[in-house]
């Protein structure tokens, strides 16, 4: 740019031609948190992760949205308390049903149903008699139900996200999510065998979500409409190679109680979905390249 402009041009006024877009889009300075800081659950403590949000306004969750929202919390938090009354509560299950002796595919789907309310009972039992550890009381409890609502958000790993609704009468796509998620999974109800599996999920962003966690901490969320992965019906590869999906068929809508539409912010990438020029339910969608993140090559080369 110096063989361009003249050194003149180089002054302070060339930084601020971006703040015109975000007024527009977060309107008065004084409603827009410009960045703060979101604790989400990982290890046996919590860490700070920085997010960029614009707007952001305050609701009540439905009981079904809350249980979803908590219950992926819980059982993708990395925290050794969460995860070691997990493998208690696996225990007493099995302990429990020794008489009609369960297979894999049911203690899961039992463990994965019972646990939330386990986990409280369990926690508020010990409190009375003995120490527990903050972040695993405050996870016990759960969220508070008045969460916060975004529309847009840039977070640290370069993307910047906008929920479908946001983009509706817009040119350009923002809400396109990908995922790479290690999946447990069994070949029917009666198989044994359990099998893990890095699977790739693709949904469209329709909800950004804060938890509250009475101010011990925060976790932002997706919530997404996710093609039918597990079951190869959102999803298929061409004779060129082309991954393409189909949002005529979705999994885990967050219709059920049971389904899991959330995802932490922070494992999002972002994709873009191409239509097919063929047929029209079938889109490519191809990675977009997180912005302003650059190579810097091997740290150890002196």
């Amino acid at each position: 740019m110096e063989k361009l402009f003249p050194p003149g041009f180089f002054t302070i006024m060339v930084h601020f031609t971006h703040l015109a877009t975000e007024a527009k889009l977060a309107g008065p300075e004084s409603f827009m948190p410009i960045s703060f800081n979101s604790r989400s659950i990982h290890s046996e403590c919590v860490f700070d992760t920085l997010f960029t949000i614009f707007g952001g306004w305050r609701f009540k969750l439905a009981e079904k949205t809350w249980l979803q929202a908590h219950r992926h919390v819980l059982f993708n938090s990395e925290s050794a308390v969460v995860e070691n009354y997990k493998n208690e509560h696996i225990v007493e299950i099995k302990r429990s049903h020794r008489k009609r002796r369960l297979n894999q595919h049911q203690l899961h789907c039992l463990h994965f149903d019972t646990f939330l309310e386990w986990f409280k009972e369990k926690v508020n039992e010990l409190e009375a008699t003995s120490n527990i550890i903050k972040d695993g009381r405050v996870l016990a409890q759960g969220s508070s139900f008045i969460a916060r609502r975004f529309n847009a958000f840039n977070v640290n790993n370069g993307y910047p996200f906008r929920t479908k609704q946001s983009e509706e009468f817009k040119e350009t796509q923002n809400s396109g999510v990908k995922v790479v998620s290690k999946t447990e999974s069994y070949a029917s109800t009666s198989d044994n065998a359990l099998k893990s599996a890095n699977i790739t999920y693709y949904g469209r962003l329709n909800d950004i979500v804060e938890l509250n966690y009475y101010e011990e901490f925060k976790v932002l969320l997706f919530k997404c409409d996710w093609v039918d992965v597990p079951k190869g019906r959102g999803v298929k590869d061409d004779e060129l190679g082309f991954t393409l999906v189909n949002f005529s068929r979705l999994a885990d809508t967050g219709n059920r109680e049971r389904h899991e539409p959330f995802i932490c912010a922070e494992q999002a990438q972002q994709v873009i979905f191409i239509q097919d020029p063929v047929d029209h339910e079938w889109f490519v969608p191809p990675l977009i390249k997180p912005r302003d993140i650059f190579d810097m090559g091997d740290e150890n080369i002196v």
